[in-house]
């Protein structure tokens, strides 16, 4: 059975290979792995399915209240009074608060909020809640980038 340190090790690979497009390693990469990072490559390049769009719209809908709803639970509550202790630059807003703090400081009580009641999504097969993370994430850079939805 793999390690964890072998799937980082491999995650961070195929990551790797989509960003810089490096297309002859992922034609090189054998088995699952090449398979994974030819797809990703690919896909950038590729429209979204509409059933897809609109699920991830969901998704990220969901997140979003799950971040409110969880900026007034006791994790959430923790999380802003931390990140506001950090200080930073004003680049991002932390949902619930009358405050701008960092892109990362934001994505952290952002993500953290989302996850303080546990009504965030929930990946079936990986036990995962991807939401919680992605999307606050997304939003802190896009809004510290100034980019649209």
């Amino acid at each position: 059975m793999p390690s964890r340190r072998r799937f980082l090790q491999s995650a961070g690979s195929i990551a790797a290979l989509a960003v810089t497009g490096d297309r002859a390693a992922c034609a090189a990469s054998p088995g699952i792995t090449g398979q994974l990072a030819r797809y990703m490559v690919s896909a950038r390049d590729q429209e979204l399915p509409e059933p897809v769009m609109l699920e991830c719209k969901h998704r990220i809908l969901d997140t979003l209240g799950a971040m409110v709803s969880g900026s007034r639970m006791r994790p959430g509550e923790m999380a802003l009074r931390y990140v506001r202790s950090l200080g930073g630059d004003a680049q991002a807003s932390v949902v619930g608060s009358d405050f701008r703090t960092t892109a990362v400081n934001a994505a952290l009580a952002n993500a953290m909020c989302a996850h303080a009641d546990e009504t965030d999504d929930f990946e079936p097969v990986t036990k995962a809640h991807p939401g919680c993370s992605v999307v606050p994430a997304a939003l802190a850079m896009a809004e510290r980038e100034h980019r649209s939805g």
